[in-house]
């Protein structure tokens, strides 16, 4: 298994997000055999492999670059969408992801993060998907940000609701947060699956559930 993890601005200094360390411990665990490299070095990386990778696993934000770089005959996914599928609401995600073919101008999206890390210049979050939101859409979208143990008590002033991996949100919080959207009718997804729908490789990056 390959795990593609960008160091960039956004990256804390010194060490692996949660979703990164976990996903190389269940590798570890299942006696397979793990290597870690950023975008750039990719190519070089499968090229220098006697044997294909069963998987390539990637940070979300370097979904649109690593799909073109990884052959269709090696699956492909990122971390958030791993999450989503341990924490038992892939389904649900994936499904809420359809509302960003639905935003018009004006319309608000509740963007949620479940850790209160300092943010940097280019910050996923409030940067670089909400960018990616406003191009893939064209339209004029206005954003909320929470974060923390922050979270509004009803979502139905939003269009929709993207959340991050919830990593660092115990099960019942998370499961709590879906509800909610779940129960208003209101659309939610993940980092991760949001700019897989958006770089139009949705169904590749879930090819994997067909082999668990």
């Amino acid at each position: 298994v390959v795990l593609v993890v960008p160091i960039d601005g956004a990256a804390p200094k010194g060490r692996l997000i949660l979703p990164q360390q976990q996903t190389i411990r269940d590798i570890i665990d299942a006696h397979a055999v793990c290597m870690v490299t950023q975008p750039e070095e990719l190519p070089q990386t499968l090229n220098a492999l006697a044997k294909k990778p069963k998987m390539v696993i990637t940070d979300s934000q370097a979904f649109g670059v690593v799909n073109k770089m990884v052959p269709q005959d090696i699956l492909l996914t990122s971390f958030s969408i791993l999450f989503a599928h341990y924490k038992g609401n892939l389904r649900l995600a994936m499904q809420g992801a359809a509302a960003l073919d639905t935003l018009t101008d004006g319309d608000t999206i509740l963007m949620a993060e479940g850790c209160t890390h300092h943010r940097q210049c280019d910050d996923i979050g409030t940067v670089k998907i909400p960018r990616l939101i406003r191009r893939y859409t064209g339209k004029d979208v206005q954003f909320v940000w929470t974060s923390g143990t922050e979270f509004p008590d009803s979502l139905r002033p939003y269009k929709m609701v993207i959340h991050c991996g919830g990593c660092m949100l115990g099960e019942r919080e998370m499961q709590y947060r879906l509800k909610c959207a779940e129960d208003e009718g209101i659309p939610i997804t993940n980092y991760g699956i949001a700019i897989a729908h958006m770089n139009g490789i949705l169904s590749r990056s879930t090819e994997f559930l067909a082999h668990i």
